[in-house]
């Protein structure tokens, strides 16, 4: 019986995980930071799910999915911070 609570307690769990929360943690452990992060809205045209921008001081070697955002675009800003660009289009 405790076995099938745990396992429900989990399945709940999981449900309720916030992607924009991991998404975060996830920058912070590259020593990054997230300056934009978009739910349910347009971007340039474009409708996303979701929609986040990284910043980081030093390149940095990036993975190509992020909690389920896909890597998008890398540039540069004037402040010469690199702008990884991650996005679910819906």
């Amino acid at each position: 019986m405790k076995k099938i609570m745990l396992i429900m307690l989990c399945a709940m769990a999981s449900a309720w995980a916030d992607i924009h929360l991991d998404f975060v943690l996830s920058a912070r452990k590259k020593g990054c930071e997230v300056t934009q992060w978009v739910e349910n809205d347009y971007v340039s045209g474009v409708l996303w799910q979701q929609y986040a921008k990284v910043a980081c001081k030093d390149p940095q070697s990036m993975p190509v999915r992020m909690v389920g955002l896909k890597f998008l675009d890398v540039s540069k800003n004037l402040k010469g911070e690199y702008i990884y660009t991650y996005g679910l289009e819906k």
